[in-house]
């Protein structure tokens, strides 16, 4: 959304433009979100069944960034640092079944062999294909 300002000051007239972003723009182009989209909100149906939203545990997705911090991660990977709501944990969904997450990130290639999947682990050896990802309630029904 685009406004414009006219501010005179004495005979001169001074025009403004200012641009307010309407919506995020995603850096990740290959990868599709991993956060699960079944999650309507903390508490939602219930407090022992409902996980947050993706926005009300903060996902966002940044490119290159963990491999910084984790050179075994692929360069140019997209990922994301997720950090729960209390009274939630992560849990992970891999191809075996869902589990409590080893660690708190998870990477996605944007382009070779693996583009498109995402993955979590702790080293080069241990990584686990994610299916999706989602803050659980630690007391659930």
């Amino acid at each position: 959304m685009i406004y414009k300002v006219i501010i005179p000051i004495c005979s001169i007239v001074i025009v403004v433009y200012a641009c307010i972003p309407t919506q995020n723009v995603d850096p990740c182009s290959v990868c599709p979100k991993i956060y699960d989209t079944t999650c309507q909100g903390l508490g939602i149906p219930d407090l022992l069944t409902g996980c947050p939203t993706a926005a009300e545990a903060g996902i966002s997705y940044t490119l290159g960034v963990l491999t910084s911090i984790y050179p075994f991660i692929p360069a140019g990977s997209c990922g994301t640092i997720i950090t729960c709501p209390l009274t939630t944990s992560l849990r992970i969904k891999t191809i075996i079944g869902d589990q409590p997450a080893p660690v708190i990130y998870a990477w996605c290639e944007e382009s070779g062999a693996n583009a498109g999947k995402w993955f979590t682990g702790a080293s080069i050896l241990l990584q686990l294909e994610l299916v999706s990802l989602a803050c659980q309630p630690v007391i659930s029904g």
